[in-house]
C-alpha cells in the first residue's frame, strides 16, 4: 500500500484552550484545501483540551494529537517542524482561526509562482465570521506595506509580515531556521531569519486568518511587564538579523523597538520589576541610539521627539496623559 506524503502540514500549539480549541479545529477542517495535517502540539494542558483534540483525531485521520509536555509554545512549533510530512508548512494559534479559502489560496500563490513562502493579511476580531474572497496576488515587498512615517498603518499592519501564521512556507526553503524560547515576540525573530535569506514570497490581498481577540490572553495578565519586555528585545533582534540584508525591514524594527523603550519605561512605573528592567531599557537606548538616528526612512519628528522623550520621561508622560497614546 503506498501512502501518499500531505502537501501542507498545519501546526497549531496548544495550551489550556479548551474553550477555543474546537472553533480552530473547525475553521481548518472547513478548507476548500483538504490536502493536509493538521498537527496538533499540546504542551501539557491541565484541562481537556487534549481529550478535544483526541476525539477530533478519532474523526478526521489528518490530526494528529502530539504532545511536548511543558516546553512552551517555541518548542511545541519547532516539535510540530520535526514531525511536519508536507512539502509546506503553515501555523494556526489555537485560540484563532481561519477563514475557508486561506490555505487554498496560499497554496495556489505559492505554487503558481514558484515561491519560497505565501503571505495573506489577517484581521483581528472577537466574533466569528465567514467570508468570501476573490484570488489575487502580487509580489510580497516589505516596502509595500511599510510606511514608517505614517504610524497609523504601521501599527495595523505589522504582523503581515511579522507574524508567523500569515505564512505558507517551504519546508525546504525553511531548513534550519527554528523559533528561539521568548514569552512574546518568538515569531518576529524566526520571520527575520526567514527575510534575511535571499526568498520570493507572493502577498495574497485577503484578510483569511482572523486573529481573535482574548482579553483573558497571556498578553493581558499581570505579568504583562515581564512577558512584554521580550517582545522589545526581539525587535532589536530583528534588526540585528537583517540591517546588512534588508533595509527596510532592519529600519522598521529598530524605530519599533525605539518606540518600545518608550512605552516599556512608562508601563514599567509602580511595578515589582522596574529595577531589574530599568538599566536593560537605559542599555538599549545608548546601543541604537546612533543607529535610528542615521536611519533615512526614519522622519526628523521621530527622530526628536524618541530621544527628548526617552531623556525627559515627564515629557513622555504629559504627553501619553494629553493624547491617551503611544508614539
Amino acid at each position: 500500500m503506498i501512502f501518499m506524503l500531505p502537501k501542507i502540514s498545519i501546526i497549531i500549539p496548544s495550551y489550556n484552550e479548551e474553550k477555543n480549541i474546537s472553533k480552530c479545529l473547525d475553521s481548518v477542517l472547513n478548507q476548500t484545501f483538504s490536502d493536509f495535517e493538521i498537527l496538533c502540539v499540546d504542551d501539557s494542558s491541565s484541562d481537556n483540551t487534549f481529550e478535544i483534540i483526541k476525539n477530533y483525531s478519532d474523526k478526521d485521520s489528518r490530526i494528529v494529537p502530539l504532545k511536548n509536555s511543558k516546553k512552551g509554545v517555541s518548542s511545541a512549533r519547532n516539535f510540530g517542524i520535526e514531525n511536519a510530512k508536507g512539502e509546506y508548512i503553515g501555523f494556526v494559534d489555537s485560540d484563532d482561526f481561519i477563514q475557508p479559502q486561506m490555505f487554498e489560496f496560499l497554496y495556489k500563490a505559492v505554487t503558481e509562482n514558484n515561491c519560497d513562502f505565501s503571505v495573506c493579511r489577517y484581521k483581528k476580531t472577537s466574533e466569528l465570521k465567514i467570508n468570501h474572497f476573490d484570488y489575487k496576488t502580487e509580489a510580497f515587498k516589505p516596502e509595500n506595506f511599510i510606511n514608517i512615517n505614517d504610524n497609523d498603518f504601521t501599527s495595523k499592519n505589522e504582523l503581515i509580515f511579522s507574524a508567523i501564521w500569515t505564512k505558507l512556507i517551504s519546508k525546504n526553503f525553511l531548513g534550519e531556521i527554528r523559533f528561539e524560547d521568548y514569552k512574546i515576540g518568538e515569531d518576529t525573530v524566526f520571520n527575520a531569519q526567514l527575510c534575511s535569506k535571499n526568498y520570493k514570497a507572493v502577498f495574497v490581498d485577503a484578510e483569511l486568518y482572523n486573529y481573535y481577540i482574548n482579553t483573558e490572553s497571556v498578553s493581558y495578565t499581570k505579568l504583562w511587564d515581564k512577558k512584554w519586555f521580550d517582545l522589545l528585545q526581539t525587535r532589536f533582534i530583528a534588526y540585528d538579523i537583517l540591517k546588512d540584508k534588508n533595509s527596510v525591514l532592519s529600519q522598521f524594527y529598530l524605530e519599533r523597538g525605539m518606540k518600545f523603550l518608550l512605552s516599556y519605561r512608562f508601563n514599567l512605573k509602580d511595578t515589582p520589576n522596574i529595577n531589574s528592567f530599568y538599566k536593560p531599557i537605559k542599555e538599549y537606548f545608548k546601543k541604537y541610539f546612533v543607529p535610528f538616528m542615521k536611519c533615512k526612512n526614519i522622519s526628523i519628528k521621530n527622530k526628536i521627539t524618541i530621544p527628548i522623550f526617552f531623556l525627559i520621561p515627564p515629557l513622555y508622560t504629559a504627553f501619553r496623559k494629553m493624547t491617551d497614546k503611544t508614539l
